[in-house]
């Protein structure tokens, strides 16, 4: 069993000149809205409203909910309000160790690596070849190295290369088969192997119908989608085939989680 704390994947963070967050926040959030917000709304500046510390763990490691266990009942349930800063122009990536960090310093959280078999499904070309849209060419903005903060009152821009997405439906922009892997992990809560071979960037604007199958974000006291009507409507599954001519096919393999050994709630400041 390797244990596995924070500090230990301090490297990225201290090849960019920042080990840690300067100034720290925390608070327990005991408000009535059940919004989640997290990301960096300038460089050098983390935010997450709304947030329990499972969640906290997936954005720092960037792991989905199903890779992370153990720790106390809190853990899943508690919210919290996080507002931390760097004296440099640290983007939101380059900041996950920092998260990392501050977990271990103001959660006195430790875990370590597991792998355990999962069912997962493999992202495949259906029979009759790919449909993958050829994305289009205006559809999206590049992404700058810098994001710049949001401008009050303007839509925010339509990024190339990152989807939005849901229990009912995702929508992207320039992205690969590798991306839509992940987001469709993030909706199913099961790990999704891209096995099509295709290395295209295209666009996708995908609706079904939500089911137990996309439960999507496994947020606290957050039901699952209820279960299919009589005329239920086009599943993920159909409808990725349809439009995409994408096979997702369920099988087994292995999947690294974390699991939290301690934990302690932090003091307010």
């Amino acid at each position: 069993m390797l244990r596995y704390p924070a500090t230990a994947l301090l490297a990225i963070s201290a090849a960019f000149g920042q080990t840690q967050f300067e100034v720290v926040s925390v608070k327990p959030n005991t408000g009535g809205d059940r919004a989640v917000r997290i990301g960096s709304p300038s460089p050098g500046r983390f935010h997450a409203e709304n947030v329990w510390l499972r969640f906290l763990v997936q954005t720092a490691w960037n792991v989905k909910d199903f890779q992370v266990s153990g720790g106390p009942a809190w853990a899943a349930s508690d919210r919290f309000n996080i507002d931390a800063t760097t004296d440099s122009a640290a983007t939101f990536d380059q900041m996950r160790p920092m998260l990392q960090k501050l977990l271990e310093d103001r959660f006195q959280m430790t875990l370590h690596r597991e792998s355990k078999e999962f069912p997962v499904y493999e992202l495949v070309v259906a029979k009759g070849g790919s449909k993958l849209p050829v994305s289009k060419e205006g559809s999206c903005v590049p992404r700058a190295a810098t994001p710049q903060p949001p401008v009050p009152g303007q839509p925010k821009p339509n990024y190339c290369g990152m989807a939005e997405w849901g229990p009912r439906g995702l929508s992207g922009n320039s992205i690969s088969t590798q991306q839509l892997a992940a987001t469709l992990a993030n909706i199913l809560q099961r790990p999704v192997i891209d096995k099509t071979g295709l290395t295209a960037a295209f666009d996708a604007h995908l609706k079904w119908t939500a089911d137990q199958t996309t439960p999507g974000l496994m947020a606290p006291d957050l039901p699952l989608p209820a279960e299919p009507s009589a005329d239920p409507g086009p599943t993920v599954f159909t409808v990725l085939q349809e439009l995409l001519g994408l096979k997702l096919q369920a099988a087994k393999g292995t999947v690294e989680v974390l699991v939290i050994d301690r934990a302690e709630k932090p003091s307010a400041n």
